[in-house]
């Protein structure tokens, strides 16, 4: 069972997480253990001028968290709402974050399309564990709303995140109806998506280059993802010229590798 102390400090960092001020927690802690109280009584509890006191009680009024009693006054008492009324609005942040949260996921490709980085620094981030670089390959579901482009070998690919981790990532991104542009080297697991074209909304061509590579690239939205399956790691470059130059690269080869 927590002791005073740990549920006093849960209590007050729910309350910073709403966004209360450092002297608005003390003060909402102070009044829950004191109960009704003068203002005088808080000013020496908190060691603070009385008209610093009233601002404090102001910010806490501003959350719905304080209140005054019905009496005259100069004679009334300042007293807060009880703990349940923090938890009500801890929830309902939680909800609005939640909401929002999905509604900037669904506007993302939208918002990234009005992006131009200019003459912004490029951004180039390694991602060398496993967590980091599949929450980024299922990231690029989100951040897309037109087609995605993979160059490189599926084998060595699909060896890097296995097969189940693969089947969740083509669900995901037939639901959203994203297509995929796959040119791959020649490969079983290549072979085996090639077969499956149809029904998991992808064109599978095979790269007709004669050095094999076990490295490949993905590009989407504004961005380009560098895949190293023998590290393993992940090279994500957020610079619209380098994604440019690199479409302009995959749109030339995925052409010279159109059957007749």
């Amino acid at each position: 069972m927590p002791t005073d102390i740990e549920m006093k400090q849960n209590l007050y960092t729910s309350l910073k997480e709403l966004g209360l001020t450092d002297n608005e927690a003390d003060l909402y802690t102070i009044s829950l253990s004191l109960g009704p109280s003068t203002i005088a009584s808080l000013a020496e509890h908190l060691d603070m001028p009385r008209p610093n006191v009233y601002k404090v009680i102001a910010g806490l009024e501003k959350y719905g968290l304080a209140k005054f009693s019905e009496r005259k006054k100069y004679t009334r008492t300042f007293m807060v709402e009880p703990p349940t009324t923090v938890l009500e609005k801890l929830r309902d942040k939680k909800r609005t974050v939640n909401n929002l949260d999905h509604t900037l996921v669904g506007s993302m490709p939208d918002l990234l399309a009005l992006y131009h980085q200019g003459e912004t620094p490029t951004k180039v981030k390694i991602f060398q564990g496993e967590d980091e670089w599949l929450k980024l390959f299922f990231q690029v579901i989100d951040e897309t709303k037109d087609t995605i482009s993979f160059f490189g070998s599926a084998d060595a690919f699909i060896d890097m995140i296995s097969w189940d981790t693969e089947l969740q990532w083509i669900k995901k991104r037939t639901e959203k109806n994203l297509h995929l542009n796959a040119l791959l080297t020649q490969g079983d697991d290549a072979t085996t998506l090639r077969n499956t074209d149809e029904e998991q909304m992808r064109t599978t061509r095979f790269f007709k280059g004669k050095l094999p590579f076990v490295t490949g690239f993905m590009l989407y939205a504004n961005k380009v993802t560098i895949w190293q399956p023998k590290a393993p790691l992940v090279v994500l470059i957020e610079d619209e010229y380098v994604v440019q130059m690199l479409r302009s690269i995959f749109d030339t080869l995925w052409e010279a590798s159109k059957e007749n």
